[in-house]
């Protein structure tokens, strides 16, 4: 490769990572705000934070044209987060609603997905493919679409206001299944022929042989599930009228009653369970979309 060929490469590689770094960092400034907030005392977010908005303030010609706002705190405070573990046990009580609902589901889901991947992928029935089809289909709908068929067999079943009509559909989602099919497709069916011909049955197929070549898949799809059922909003605002039982994705908003310093505390340590769920299993997640061809 020639000389200027090879540096206007080098430029043009120089101009992506720039580019990526920028929207690296528009991305992490949500975060970055959050964490840095919630060190800050609640006389500083308060004037950080005015609830008179600073544009009317510039357009009267009255106010100064720029936010007061400081990403570095003036002065390092941990009170808040003492006020939130400690002194209020209602964030830990909604924390643990939170768990009671995510980990059944990111279970459930997990096992209920291997299974049934296995079953589209080995079996012969001549309606599979159409079945399968109608199920992506499902999984495409917006949830807002899926709330109404949900409520109404919650009703039926007598689980509308209880957990259960959040956690049953979550297990039975179509995408866990339509993630592991995708890799499961690409086994060599020898693995399979080999299995049965030594007397193994589906059962053990799954156990012995699919569910140890997909720990990435089934990583990456149990963080995405986490993630999903962690920041759920819709389906509790629905199905939960107590407000001792919301999770603390619904409750954030009120935890504090009004005081800023305390719903930073709070939403900074809501976010930590799925940031190191995400930082820890990262190369899972990575290989585990990669090889089920999800893009």
């Amino acid at each position: 490769m020639s000389g200027p060929a090879l540096t206007m490469r080098k430029n043009g590689n120089f101009g992506v990572t720039a580019l990526l770094g920028v929207l690296g960092l528009l991305v992490l400034y949500p975060l970055l705000v959050t964490l840095s907030n919630s060190f800050m005392a609640e006389s500083e977010l308060t004037v950080n934070y005015s609830a008179r908005p600073l544009v009317f303030d510039i357009l009267e010609g009255t106010g100064e044209p720029y936010a007061r706002m400081s990403l570095v705190p003036r002065r390092f405070s941990a009170e808040q987060y003492a006020q939130v573990l400690v002194k209020q046990p209602s964030f830990l009580v909604l924390l643990f609603n939170s768990l009671t609902i995510t980990v059944p589901v990111v279970l459930g889901n997990l096992l209920v997905s291997l299974a049934a991947a296995y079953g589209f992928t080995r079996s012969r029935w001549k309606y599979r493919e159409l079945l399968f089809r109608a199920c992506v289909v499902v999984m495409l709908l917006p949830l807002q679409a899926l709330l109404v068929p949900n409520y109404i067999i919650a009703s039926r079943l007598g689980i509308r206001e209880s957990y259960l009509a959040i956690i049953l559909p979550g297990i039975f989602s179509p995408f866990g299944m339509f993630l592991l099919r995708q890799n499961l497709k690409a086994f060599p069916p020898s693995y399979f022929e080999a299995a049965e011909m030594d007397g193994a049955g589906p059962l053990r197929v799954i156990l012995r042989i699919v569910a140890p070549q997909m720990k990435s898949s089934a990583a990456a799809l149990c963080m995405l599930t986490f993630v999903d059922y962690w920041n759920l909003v819709e389906q509790a605002v629905v199905f939960i009228t107590d407000y001792t039982r919301e999770p603390l994705s619904v409750y954030l908003s009120r935890l504090a009653e009004g005081r800023t310093a305390l719903i930073f505390a709070a939403s900074a340590v809501y976010m930590l369970p799925p940031l190191w769920f995400l930082f820890t299993g990262q190369d899972d997640l990575e290989k585990g979309i990669e090889m089920s061809g999800v893009k």
